[in-house]
């Protein structure tokens, strides 16, 4: 007997409830085979080119993410999460069957385009399905860093700063300046972090920040968790380049997993560049538990492109 034929939509908000749902489902999983979790996925729906493209693009969100169904079952989600050549194939266990086809329809819908996908180095199953659609491997574009929360150093308090929780809004303004400092990009992210905050599973006690005595925010970071799975993610990390090499990133990142501990938490992923990346030569001092590469892929007849750093906020 044949399954049932998958049926694509338009993830909408009337069905993000059912969506976030099957993606917490799916943790550790697609963690593991895309380096997506359900704070990955939070950002996609409340932050970044949602919010920040909704003048030009009101329906970033549907537009870029697919719902799969075969009968009234969810078996998958498609996310463009740039909106452009990446994406990623989310399922709750490996199936072939459901990615093939997804890929297929990708294909089709994309007719010649260029068309990139970030599967894990240890996710084989996906990439024999990539390979028979004429794919090939590139270069890693990203690696992703687990942390078992029971076996993480303990939180500190570098001299000079605070580090705790945000106090509320009246904080967006200095993280805006901190992430626009350490990442080069203009101010004015005051919105997506207002979008996060209205989200349905934010924690403020998440969102860390180092206060230097001055009152700058001089490092940030935010984190989710998933109590029902225990599992967590933090993105971004952030430090302003005058407070840099003073402990500022080490010390949000430790407090935000000892924050996720207490909400449920027993793992923590972060993604970052590839090896020696500043992100990447942090994550490593601060005993993984995992470490997961995760590789472009692309049909041979076009050049695979670098992915963009994740978007976070």
């Amino acid at each position: 007997m044949k399954p049932d034929p998958v049926k694509p939509a338009p993830l909408t908000d009337d069905v993000l409830v059912e969506a976030l749902a099957f993606v917490k489902a799916a943790n550790p999983f697609v963690e593991y085979t895309w380096g997506w979790e359900t704070g990955r996925f939070i950002d996609f729906r409340w932050a970044g080119n949602n919010v920040l493209r909704r003048a030009d693009d009101a329906l970033f969100f549907e537009k870029h993410c697919t719902l799969l169904r075969r009968g009234d079952n969810l078996v998958g989600l498609i996310v463009a999460e740039y909106g452009r050549d990446d994406h990623c194939i989310l399922t709750q266990s490996e199936d072939p069957a459901t990615v093939d086809w997804a890929v297929q329809w990708l294909l089709d819908r994309r007719d010649g385009q260029r068309l990139t996908l970030y599967p894990s180095d240890e996710a084989t199953w996906v990439h024999e399905v990539l390979e028979g659609h004429g794919f090939a491997r590139g270069d890693v574009a990203e690696m992703g860093w687990g942390f078992d929360l029971g076996d993480v150093p303990d939180p500190f308090e570098p001299e000079g700063f605070v580090v705790e929780p945000i106090r509320g809004p009246e904080d967006f303004a200095g993280i805006d300046r901190c992430l626009s400092m350490a990442f080069g990009r203009e101010l004015g992210r005051e919105a997506v972090l207002e979008s996060l905050a209205g989200n349905p599973v934010f924690l403020p006690e998440l969102s860390v920040v180092a206060r230097a005595a001055n009152g700058d925010v001089a490092a940030y970071c935010r984190g989710t968790v998933d109590a029902n799975t225990g599992v967590g993610s933090i993105d971004p990390v952030a430090t302003r380049p005058d407070y840099q090499r003073r402990g500022l990133g080490k010390a949000v990142v430790l407090r935000c997993f000892d924050e996720q501990r207490r909400h449920g938490g027993t793992m923590s992923f972060i993604g970052s560049g590839p090896r020696g990346s500043d992100g990447s030569q942090l994550y490593e001092k601060l005993n993984p538990a995992s470490i997961t590469s995760y590789s472009e892929w692309a049909p041979r007849e076009l050049p695979a492109t670098s992915r963009q750093s994740p978007a976070g906020i």
